[in-house]
């Protein structure tokens, strides 16, 4: 551990901090090696403290959710990996207004909207990932995103030292695209969901029917990170890869999924280089026959940059 990443993690307190943890322990794919020291805030102001006091003490860091749509080098994280799990919140207004942390997980959020007759998140049950991820990315499924019921989202700014709101119209949404993407430094703190009234057993009923439909047809028994390409202007990843024969392929334990090719999962043991590999493989066969460059959805961290 770097003298700078000593101070940084006794910095900070009482905030929880684990030394040398196996990142694939917090990742979907379950791969990756240990990062010198992961950290877990409880609350905006915990967070806000540990990417302050990085930047102050000139630490490497990383933030993540869920780390439902990223690859850990198979060497690990040299600096801190800062997880927002623990930013769990979630409030309703009498509007219809919902504001959720970072940390929470999109099925969660559905949920409770759900149980509150709040419609308009129901598309949301099932991804897995977290609402500060799902903003950053836009995500979405069954043709509806989070940029269509977002109305604000906070984050924090290392750089002018403050917590900034910003609208809707700000965002820059577009697909699997915000502000977010192209400014990846601003920390997440939370969002706020404008939804509408709704029959709480119909909506229960949609989320279970969209959950249905990705046990069906997706490989939710195998890690994995979901769909690992973005959807190609007038095609779809998944028809691409399989029609270049790619269902099956292996790589060491990564697979293109045999149930969706749009997935590559870990049937056991695999490395994140192998996932690397296989990722590499699908775009040259793919570029090959069918003239399309595909690209990539899931961020790789490496070990030291």
């Amino acid at each position: 551990m770097t003298d700078s990443l000593l101070i940084f993690t006794e910095s900070l307190g009482e905030i929880r901090t684990a030394e040398m943890m196996p990142l694939s322990c917090i990742s979907t794919f379950r791969t990756g090696g240990p990062a010198d020291t992961v950290v877990f805030p409880r609350s905006r102001a915990e967070a806000v403290r540990c990417v302050r006091n990085a930047v102050r003490y000139g630490s490497r860091y990383t933030v993540i959710g869920n780390g439902s749509n990223v690859l850990f080098d198979d060497a690990g994280y040299r600096g801190a990996v800062i997880c927002t799990s623990g930013l769990s919140g979630i409030s309703f207004s009498k509007d219809g207004t919902v504001t959720a942390e970072c940390g929470v997980p999109l099925t969660a959020l559905s949920s409770r909207a759900a149980e509150a007759g709040l419609s308009g998140l129901e598309f949301a049950y099932g991804i897995p990932g977290f609402v500060g991820g799902a903003v950053f990315m836009n995500a979405g499924a069954y043709g509806e995103s989070i940029s269509d019921v977002l109305s604000g989202s906070d984050y924090y700014d290392a750089e002018s030292d403050a917590v900034v709101h910003v609208a809707r119209e700000e965002h820059g949404f577009g697909y699997r695209k915000s502000i977010y993407t192209e400014n990846p430094g601003r920390m997440i703190l939370g969002a706020e969901f404008t939804l509408s009234q709704g029959d709480p057993d119909v909506i229960r009923a949609k989320c279970s029917e969209n959950m249905e439909s990705r046990r069906t047809k997706q490989p939710l028994e195998f890690p994995s990170a979901g769909s690992v390409f973005k959807r190609p202007e007038g095609h779809f990843a998944g028809k691409l890869i399989e029609d270049s024969g790619l269902k099956g392929t292996c790589v060491g334990g990564a697979e293109v999924s045999r149930k969706h090719a749009g997935f590559i999962i870990n049937r056991g043991g695999a490395t994140s280089s192998d996932v690397l590999e296989l990722i590499n493989l699908i775009k040259e066969k793919v570029r090959t026959d069918a003239g399309i460059e595909l690209e990539c959805e899931v961020r790789y961290i490496g070990e030291k940059e």
